[in-house]
């Protein structure tokens, strides 16, 4: 029997899951869209039921849900999901859904609850993985710089794109992106340092630049700046351990290892992002779907995702008090990132 998913948005996103679950031969599709152009361009070009009301598309009978809508959106459809016991996937959070509530609501229905994590995915941070675990030895610190071009992004799409609009803009969603391949690789941060500025020429009152030092849970430093006013596109870090160093460019796919200690000194290429990245996006909704069928284990929850999410909130926090911020899971972004008043504490009370 198929595994009947409903896709929530057809975006860019949600398109490139449509492709990737309807290429499966165990998965059957519907979409849930409110825009009639979308929902028309993915009919033509897949052939699959589309809905424009929710009561519609889950009298279709989905047994797991797959949301590609924007950040601020994806609550209302977690919670469906939760309270009907479907599956659901998530794309990338800036704030998710309180932890504990996930845990206990799938367990107690046996579900899937899978909050993306796509970096994981990539070759390079696969084998990043290995040699932190198996060569780099105990982790002193890390850095790891994102330079982008914010503006540059969906030029066709106006300020409707969630992008563009200050709470979830682009330079804010990359902080907490990053972060999940980065706590994966070294340990997740306990508490945070952070600078939060508008440096680049994105509009007044628009924060395009973050920086974050961390304490690890590890014991060791971890640094992260993301700029997302810059003409000059980059995406490196480098870590060093006991024994030895590591860079790696996430664009190039290259990793360089010089560990003295272990008579290594050389440098590998995994692929370049461009080349792999729908390939990557194929192998994440795979997992999902492989997750649910009990032959795959999914490698990131919404612990996490609240870990990470914290992390950007200590950091704005910091920016604001000047004082170093602890991770605390239940403490999530508040919708602006110069917001942390009262109404913020209420806000993370219903997720």
């Amino acid at each position: 029997m198929k595994i009947k998913v409903l896709q929530i948005g057809a975006g860019s996103m949600g398109m490139r899951r449509i492709r990737d679950l309807t290429a499966r031969g165990d998965v059957e599709i519907a979409l849930l869209e409110m825009s009639a152009d979308r929902r028309d361009r993915a009919s033509n070009q897949f052939g699959i039921p589309c809905f424009d009301s929710m009561e519609s598309a889950l009298a279709w009978g989905a047994v797991a849900m797959s949301i590609s809508t924007p950040p601020q959106s994806h609550a209302q459809f977690v919670e469906i999901a939760l309270d009907r016991g479907l599956h659901f996937f998530c794309e990338a959070e800036l704030f998710p859904y309180p932890h504990r509530e996930v845990e206990n609501a799938t367990a107690a229905k046996s579900t899937v609850a899978a909050p993306s994590c796509t970096l994981l995915f990539v070759p390079l941070y696969k084998e990043l993985s290995r040699i932190v675990r198996e060569e780099l030895g105990a982790l002193h610190a890390y850095t790891f710089s994102l330079s982008i071009d914010i503006a540059s992004w969906h030029p066709d799409e106006g300020t409707e794109y969630y992008a563009r609009n200050r709470s979830t803009n682009g330079t804010r969603e990359m902080v907490a992106f990053e972060l999940i391949g980065l706590a994966d690789l070294f340990s997740e941060p306990q508490d945070v340092t952070g600078i939060v500025r508008t440096g680049g020429e994105l509009g007044p009152n628009y924060e395009d630049s973050w920086s974050l030092q961390m304490r690890l849970n590890n014991g060791g430093i971890g640094q992260l700046v993301v700029l997302g006013a810059s003409p000059q596109v980059a995406r490196k870090g480098i870590a060093v351990g006991t024994n030895g160093t590591i860079e790696f460019d996430l664009l190039t796919g290259d990793i360089h290892r010089s560990l003295p200690l272990l008579g290594i000194q050389d440098t590998r290429n995994y692929g370049q992002l461009s080349h792999l990245l729908e390939s990557v996006y194929k192998e994440e909704i795979d997992a999902f779907i492989e997750t649910i069928k009990g032959s795959r284990q999914w490698p990131y929850d919404f612990r996490k995702s609240n870990v990470i999410c914290g992390a950007l909130a200590a950091a704005e926090k910091s920016a604001i008090t000047g004082k170093v911020e602890k991770v605390d899971p239940d403490f999530l972004p508040a919708e602006l990132p110069d917001q942390y008043e009262d109404n913020h504490k209420r806000r993370n009370e219903h997720g």
